[in-house]
């Protein structure tokens, strides 16, 4: 489930766990075709964006809950996922935790709990079902890593994203409300560049930004190998509750079975 929770937590990137891809070499002489001038950007979605801008600028933790949907739309399959999302600034890395309680398929809601923690460094995954915790290493010890920066990091979050990351890597406008758009919100639809590899991945994402909060409560998208349309909503956000990092661990989980996935040494190629 990694890479749809990456969409769960982010402006979907799930190939982060994949080393970057080599850029071709282009011949001295070759001569690269100029690129069409960019159209002036919508003064409506410049001011919603730097509202996300100066309201991420103000967070230090966030506490939600959390929605997760994954739809196949070829096999008529429909799985929902409930839990609690936090959040927390933190030395050297942020952190967050996710605790999933609530499983519905085929019209059955089950209590199955699965984990997803980062604690700065290594990201564990831990399910009840099977027993079992997996631990992969993101970052090595003391190192700094902007590891929910749009573009760069294994875990872009919605929240707290700067303009300029957003514009380089989405084409971005206003749609008009519908009926079935969160309320109070605005909908933004955010096409991934031509040639990127978030656009060979997704098609068209579609954030729904709260006016008061100035938080995105909704992120949607559609897989397009798969097919499958992800939907990731957020409700009763809080912002900078006070959280403290007991909340942020894993919690005991005696006679799991433990599996850890260091990275390779610093200097391995």
């Amino acid at each position: 489930m990694y890479a749809q929770l990456a969409i769960l937590l982010a402006i979907l990137c799930p190939s982060a766990w994949a080393p970057a891809e080599e850029v071709a070499t282009q011949p001295a002489t070759t001569t690269a075709p100029a690129e069409p001038p960019e159209p002036p950007l919508d003064p409506a979605v410049e001011r919603i964006l730097d509202r996300l801008q100066a309201k991420g600028d103000k967070i230090d933790s966030i506490e939600a809950k959390i929605e997760f949907i994954k739809i196949d739309p070829v096999l008529e399959d429909r799985q929902e996922h409930r839990g609690i999302l936090r959040f927390k600034q933190a030395s050297p890395n942020p952190r967050f935790f996710i605790e999933f309680d609530r499983f519905r398929h085929e019209g059955i809601t089950t209590r199955r709990k699965q984990w997803h923690v980062f604690d700065g460094r290594w990201y564990i995954e831990a399910r009840e079902t099977t027993a079992t915790i997996t631990r992969r290493e993101i970052v090595r010890p003391g190192e700094t890593l902007e590891v929910f920066k749009l573009g760069q990091g294994p875990f872009p979050l919605p929240f707290g994203q700067r303009k300029a990351d957003i514009l380089q890597h989405f084409s971005v406008k206003v749609l008009p409300p519908k009926t079935e758009d969160p309320k109070h919100t605005d909908h933004l639809e955010c096409t991934p560049r031509p040639d990127s590899e978030m656009a060979r991945k997704y098609d068209t994402v579609h954030f729904y930004i709260d006016k008061t909060l100035d938080l995105p409560v909704r992120v949607q998208t559609r897989e397009k190998q798969e097919g499958n349309e992800i939907i990731a909503s957020f409700e009763d956000i809080k912002v900078n509750p006070g959280l403290v990092e007991s909340l942020l661990n894993l919690p005991d989980l005696s006679g799991y079975e433990t599996d850890t996935i260091p990275l390779p040494p610093a200097d391995n190629p």
